[in-house]
Formats: C-alpha cells, structure tokens, sequence
C-alpha cells in the first residue's frame, strides 16, 4: 500500500526531471532528494505511513545513530546544544537531557525569539525529561532565548535527505535549515569551534555530491552520525557568514518575525539592508487548507503543495510550466442539522457522535472548523448495558444531571443495546481513586423511567412503522434497570495497536469487555476474559461493586 501510495510523486519527479531529448540531464537537488527517498522507501528502513516524501525521513535505528554520537568528545564537552524538531532527532534530544546538557529547540515561526530552552526541574526524573519534550504548549518546559541574550552553541544537530562524505549538504528544500544557521552566525551563536552534525540513515550518505549545486547560503556539516558509523570531514567546507538579506524578500520577512527584528536592530545601528525586490521564495504551505484526500491528490503533478525551494526554482526555470486550474471546492457538505441551546436536549453533555465539522459564511461556502484543542484525556469509562429499543439518549442524559454525574462524552450504541460513558479529570491530571468512587456512587441502583404507547415516543431507527391500531395504545410507564460496568484505561496504548486505539472510544470499549475480567455492578453478568487485540488500551477492570 505504501509502495503505490508514493509511486505517484517519484514519476511526477522523474518527469519533472527528464527531457525529451535522449542526452543525460544533470542531477538537481530535487532528483537527489527523489533518489533517496526511493532508497529508503525500497529498502524499508523509513518510519512511519507515508512519511519518507518530501521531508526529512524518519529511519529504523536512529536511536542507535544517536547513541553513537553520545559517545563522541565533541559531545561530552558540549553544554549547549540546538537540535531541530526533525523526528528522526528525538532520540537524541532524549539523550541530551538525560545526559543533563541544556537542549534549545527552533523557535515557532510567529515568535520573534531566536529559540526555545527546554526548562526541566534540576530533580526531574528521566521520564519527566523525556515528557518535557513531548508537550505542545509551548509555555510548558520552554523558554524564550532573546537576540540580546549571547548565546554560545557548542554544537548544533539538523537532519537531512542526502549528504555526501565530504561534507555537502541537502536538506528537504524549504531552506528554513540554512537560514537558521545563517541566523545563528549571524548574531555569533555558532562560532568556528561549533561542531555542526547531521544523523542520518546509511542509504541517505553518498561519496560526492555536483559541487556546483551548492550556493553561498547553503550549510555544510562536520560529522556525520548513521547507526553503523561516525563520519568526519576531513577538510571543513565554507559556512555562510551570517544572513544574505539581499535573498530574502519582504514576504519572507513578515513570515519569520526573528528576522524582521533582527533587520530593524541592524538598520537603527546605521548599517543598510536591502531585500529581494522580486519575490520568487515558494512556500511548502501555499495552500493553508489542510490537506485531505487520497494520497494521490497529494502528490499530483503541479501539485502547489510540493515542498521546493528558490535553488529548485532556478534549476527548473527553463521549463514549461502549465498554471493549474484552481481546486474545486467540496461539492458535498454536511448540512446535518444539531439542537441548539433553545430546543430539545440542554444537557450540555458531549455525544460521542461526530460534531458537525463545517460552518457556512455569507456566501454559502463551507470552511473546515480546527479541532477543538487541549481536550481533556480520557481516563476512565463506564459501560452502560441492558438498553431497549425504546430508550433515547435525551432520557439518559436527563436522569445523569440529575444525579450530578458529567461525563467528558457518551459513545451512544443504543441498537445495540449499550452505551459507554467516558470520564477523566477536566483539569487536565489523571483521574483519582476518590473520582472514580464518586461517579461509581452517581450511577448506583441506575434506572431509567420511559412512556411508551400514545403515539408519542418514535419507533427506534431501522424499525417497522407501527400499526394503524396501535397508534392509540394507552400510556404507559416503564422502569429498565441499567448494568453498570466500569473499564479503567492505561496511561500508554501498547505498540501496534495504535489504529484499533483511536477517538472511536466506543469500538475499543466493547473489545475490551471481551478480554478483561468485568465484574457486574447493577446486576450485570461476568464477561469471560479472552484474547483481542482492539483492546490493547485496556489495563484494568475494577471488580468493585457498587
């Protein structure tokens, strides 16, 4: 699957790259990049679905790569240490802490700081290290390094497509890689006794590289680090001697806030910048959509999605180049109606059904919502069984406010006679013993009252339409005890079972009863334990009774 699914951007390269005449084109740096990413891909050593095109690869044994560095004199006497965010980097941003040395991560592109410090606790243990590196808030374990804070860097790590043995460098085309270290010399950070290294995969390093590809702004590196080997160059290559204004353009600038400051600093101190008056940088992100279909849409000739860069542009310059129609908006939307606060249910409690994803401007057109962040996890759960046809979720929710219990969502499987109620801590910590008893406590001896007959409730989805001459059935009023059962949840999914442990907590919910001990507590019967792999998510059944 993964083998056809990135067959597509090879020949849009291989196109892209050939011409009609039969004599040998020169290599480009987007040829390269599309050789190694080939290699990789048919020699199984990338991470990760679909992850090898047009990005810095994630490879098999970058843990051993950067085990191999730690053991090198350039990093034990390093201090400081920048590391990009590639994830082929990970593993030695890990090792970097543990071996207690100060990490700095890139800044994010709105911010005008030079990096981030990631701030750890000086008693943190090795998995709060290892945590600090995982978080998205960026006010969590970070800390903003000014222009004026002088920064000395004892070596700086960045990953790459390609490198060649003699220390030439090609990174995935955006340039962001060089104009940071540019930046970086600029301001003095990265002084000639700074080691730049790159860890990379054994496929991604060549003997040499077309000298002539490499510009003046393009880094070089001094070793290079593979699970099997560590690569000095012999000889170090030029760097760039700070930021070449006169390349970047007004765009750029507005894009890298850093750069704007550092400009507006160096024309208050009299020196003259003069910027790009025509601007040919391409974006990798042209398109702020967020891309969604089949893979092939992706990669699609012509696709302006394609990362490149300014070399990319001027190599390929001379080419015809056909301009795309524009993308044709969704022709279908979701136009599926949801109660409001004024009518029907105003519980306030979430469905565990998908939320309407689409909202509707002035002109009709639909605009994907973002996804709802810093969503409470979800510690615990509590299956709900015994359900007839007749009970609706509205009846549910009603009798849960009632007796205060708010669960984060419901996964509602009322034909199935089930439901699954999903609980953690709002505030963001892992769920107590004290919570759980406390929703165990709201939901004992739980029931539920329905009216049934009159004509009033509506038959249940699937079901016949009920005769003419039961239409005028008298009332009447039924009470259903509920079984609760109560699913306690790991803090870890285990390897593997990543796509069967997803949002769909309702599906994982109903595995899990099949391979763990439940214990009824309104009643219901024991589940045999077995074997299934959907339920990987799952560590415990509590077999308290309430």
């Amino acid at each position: 699957m993964e083998n056809q699914s990135n067959e597509a951007p090879v020949a849009a390269a291989a196109a892209a790259e050939v011409s009609s005449t039969t004599q040998p084109v020169e290599p480009t740096k987007r040829s390269l990049r599309v050789q190694t990413w080939k290699k990789i891909q048919e020699g199984k050593v990338g991470i990760g679905f679909n992850g090898i095109f047009n990005r810095i690869p994630a490879f098999v044994d970058a843990d051993k790569a950067a085990a191999l560095l730690t053991q090198e004199e350039e990093f034990k006497k390093a201090q400081h240490i920048k590391v990009t965010i590639d994830r082929a980097l990970h593993d030695f941003k890990e090792q970097s802490l543990l071996a207690n040395k100060s990490v700095y991560l890139p800044s994010t592109r709105d911010s005008s700081a030079l990096c981030l410090k990631v701030e750890v606790p000086a008693d943190a243990t090795d998995e709060q290290k290892k945590e600090s590196l995982r978080v998205q808030d960026i006010q969590k374990f970070r800390s903003e390094i000014g222009l004026d804070s002088k920064l000395k860097l004892d070596m700086v790590v960045i990953g790459s497509v390609v490198v060649s043995r003699d220390g030439y460098r090609i990174g995935r085309g955006n340039g962001f890689a060089d104009l940071d270290i540019g930046l970086l010399i600029e301001l003095g950070a990265i002084t000639p006794e700074t080691a730049i290294v790159t860890i990379v995969h054994d496929v991604q390093v060549v003997d040499t590289l077309p000298v002539n590809l490499f510009q003046k702004y393009d880094s070089p590196v001094d070793i290079i680090v593979t699970p099997t080997e560590v690569i000095r160059v012999s000889k170090r290559l030029p760097r760039p001697n700070g930021v070449f204004w006169e390349l970047l353009s007004e765009r750029r600038l507005k894009i890298l806030p850093v750069l704007q400051q550092l400009k507006e600093q160096l024309e208050k101190s009299g020196k003259t910048i003069t910027l790009k008056e025509e601007d040919t940088d391409v974006e990798q992100h042209q398109n702020s959509r967020r891309r969604r279909g089949p893979l092939r849409r992706r990669f699609q000739r012509g696709n302006p999605g394609r990362t490149t860069s300014q070399t990319d542009n001027e190599q390929q310059g001379q080419e015809n180049t056909q301009k795309r129609a524009p993308r044709r908006k969704g022709r279908f939307v979701n136009r599926r109606r949801r109660t409001n606060k004024s009518e029907g249910d105003q519980s306030g409690v979430e469905v565990g059904a998908k939320s309407e994803d689409r909202k509707f401007n002035e002109a009709g057109a639909g605009e994907r919502r973002p996804k709802r962040k810093n969503r409470p996890p979800r510690d615990f759960c509590v299956k709900l069984s015994n359900l007839t046809r007749d009970i609706r979720v509205k009846d549910l929710k009603t009798e849960l406010r009632k007796r205060e219990c708010n669960p984060l969502a419901i996964t509602w499987k009322g034909h199935f006679g089930k439901c699954f109620l999903h609980f953690g801590n709002r505030n963001g910590g892992p769920s107590t013993q004290e919570d759980v008893d406390k929703v165990l406590k709201s939901l004992n001896d739980l029931s539920l009252t329905i009216t049934t007959g009159g004509g009033e409730s509506a038959p249940a989805a699937g079901a016949e339409e009920p005769p003419a001459e039961n239409a005028n059935a008298p009332v009447q009023t039924k009470t259903i005890n509920l079984n609760v059962e109560l699913l306690k949840f790991g803090a870890k999914k285990n390897e593997g079972s990543a796509s069967n442990a997803g949002e769909e907590g309702g599906d994982n919910n109903a595995n899990a009863n099949a391979n763990a001990n439940s214990s009824p507590v309104n009643g219901a019967t024991a589940a045999a334990g077995g074997e299934a792999s959907g339920a990987s998510r799952v560590e415990s059944v509590d077999t308290t009774t309430v």
